[in-house]
């Protein structure tokens, strides 16, 4: 279980990575906005950026939550196991 957990924890990694390495395809069409150089076309594409990172970081840190909780768990087990004995 924990193996799995961290093989998916390492290709969440490697896919955020890659995402930051990406950043400029996910920008929205700044011929949309207007001029790339605009300052509003600037703001909106800094606005995207910001908005993904706070998403990224809110999953991020559930995901870390979550496996502390398990971690947390297996260690209570094993030592109610080993008074168990």
């Amino acid at each position: 279980m924990v193996i799995n957990l961290l093989k998916n924890l390492k290709t969440f990694n490697m896919r955020y990575f890659y995402l930051l390495i990406l950043i400029n395809s996910i920008f929205p069409c700044a011929v949309c906005y207007g001029a790339p150089d605009h300052p509003v076309t600037e703001g909106i594409n800094n606005a995207v950026i910001f908005l993904l990172f706070i998403t990224s970081f809110v999953l991020l840190c559930i995901g870390t939550s979550i496996f502390l909780l398990i971690k947390k768990t297996k260690k209570v087990e094993l030592t109610r196991s080993l008074h168990d004995r």
